[in-house]
């Protein structure tokens, strides 16, 4: 029997059929496939976003920061450096100080010529305080000064009487006088002294000779002490004066004599500028290199002529 017309589908039958979704190599995308499929997506961008954009930046910054650490290690090592150098140009100041002040104990050709200024000061002033006290009334004599000078007033008086009509005679029995200060010329402290300030040191000598009263003579001899702290004073001889031309020995009996003093100064001078820094020591030979003698020749070089072959 053949049936015709629209074929309609049992009641039920539509509502069992599902939504269609595309099928991709056979697989259909449903709602979690597809979820899936885009949280993939998702994590493949951001890999790929990572690999081609942020890793290369932090490389970038990695690098470049490392760079700022070396930089910042060597201006701190420079910093340190800088640092280091103040301290010892600080310790060098100190030192050059303390050795300029060590050195100025010792004598100069300067220093000489005020100490030989100086004993001809002491000099006249002696011989002007004398004469004040030949000249001077007894009554206004003051009896400490002739103390200091070596007198009393007996022996003013027996001067007086003696010498009365010769003022010159008078003056010249008690008058002081340097007669030689001569120095050498500076030589090398050699064998007397350090090796170490051999070079540093010269020795010089000074041939003193005066004409003076016992208490004049120490006066100057303890200004010689208190003005070169490092002088050695040598051959020191003393003998009495002679008379001065128009006194004899019996008139002068009594009366208190000059002394005529020689001696020598020994006197250490700088050979140096102690304010100049000394030069740095050599450095050091390298390994293989010849030294003093005796030391074998560097390695490869041929033996010195008339040694045995090795």
């Amino acid at each position: 029997m053949t049936m015709t017309g629209d074929f309609m589908p049992e009641d039920g039958q539509e509502a069992d059929l599902g939504p269609a979704y595309p099928t991709v190599f056979g697989m259909q995308l449903t709602p979690p496939v597809q979820a899936l499929a885009i949280v993939l997506l998702g994590v493949a961008a951001s890999f790929a976003l990572y690999n081609f954009l942020v890793r290369p930046v932090r490389q970038q910054i990695s690098t470049i920061q490392g760079q700022v650490n070396d930089l910042q290690s060597q201006v701190d090592q420079q910093r340190s450096s800088l640092q280091g150098l103040a301290d010892l140009q600080a310790q060098l100041d100190t030192t050059i100080q303390q050795r300029v002040a060590i050195y100025s104990l010792l004598g100069s050709s300067s220093s000489l010529e005020t100490l030989m200024i100086d004993i001809n000061q002491q000099i006249q002033n002696s011989n002007a305080a004398i004469e004040d006290v030949l000249r001077a009334d007894f009554n206004r004599i003051d009896q400490g000064q002739l103390a200091a000078l070596g007198l009393n007033q007996a022996q003013i008086q027996q001067v007086r009487s003696a010498f009365a009509g010769d003022p010159v005679t008078q003056r010249q029995i008690y008058t002081s006088e340097l007669i030689q200060f001569t120095p050498s010329q500076p030589v090398s402290l050699g064998e007397g002294g350090p090796p170490e300030l051999a070079s540093n040191l010269n020795r010089q000598t000074v041939d003193v000779s005066m004409r003076a009263l016992f208490p004049q003579t120490l006066s100057i001899l303890r200004n010689i002490e208190r003005l070169e702290p490092l002088i050695v004073i040598r051959d020191l001889t003393q003998e009495i004066a002679s008379p001065p031309g128009g006194a004899s020995e019996e008139q002068l009996a009594g009366i208190s004599r000059q002394l005529d003093t020689s001696f020598t100064l020994e006197v250490l001078v700088p050979a140096i500028d102690p304010a100049t820094p000394p030069p740095p020591p050599p450095p050091p030979a390298a390994e293989g290199e010849a030294g003093a003698d005796g030391a074998p020749p560097p390695e490869g070089a041929p033996p010195p002529e008339g040694a045995p072959p090795p």
